[in-house]
């Protein structure tokens, strides 16, 4: 009986860093194709603590729409139509940016875990959600179980051979 050959170290290493590399470049392409892919979702109801741009005096500012009815009254938000085509700016550690098309604004808040983006109409001085989307941490949960799902078919495929 003899032994079986085992590969030497930098062989065996090799073999597993190509896969390491394959199965990142496969996330990364999973995790793109998912969320360039994911559904809106129509009307329903504003988050409370969904940042919302508006003008407060000369400058872009971003209230959370909970608050929105009391800053425009106290005088605080001076309008809610945006200068510019589109921008960007920050509220608290969420990055704010927008760009209006079509007598709509597109609003997007994300931060490192999430990203919503909603799109409004402004009527009677006031926002009203037509469509938002979502994408929170399970798009990459979803997009580590495809790569592994196209891995195992990669190597059952070799196996066959």
């Amino acid at each position: 009986m003899t032994a079986p050959e085992i590969a030497p170290p930098a062989t065996r290493f090799a073999a597993i860093f190509k896969a390491m590399m394959l199965f990142c470049g496969l996330v990364w392409l999973w995790g793109l194709a998912l969320v360039s892919g994911w559904p809106w979702s129509k009307g329903g109801e504003w988050l409370p603590e969904f940042p919302i741009v508006a003008v407060c005096g000369q400058s872009v500012c971003a209230v959370p729409y909970g608050e929105l009815q009391q800053a425009i009254n106290a005088g605080k938000v001076t309008s809610l139509t945006l200068p510019g085509e589109s921008g960007e700016t920050a509220y608290e550690m969420i990055s704010l940016a927008w760009k209006q098309r079509n007598g709509q604004i597109e609003t997007r808040a994300s931060a490192w875990n999430f990203q919503t983006t909603v799109r409004y109409r402004i009527e009677n001085n006031l926002p009203v959600l037509t469509e938002y989307q979502e994408i929170s941490g399970k798009v990459f949960l979803l997009a580590i179980g495809g790569a592994l799902f196209t891995m195992i078919g990669i190597y059952l495929r070799k196996l066959r051979k």
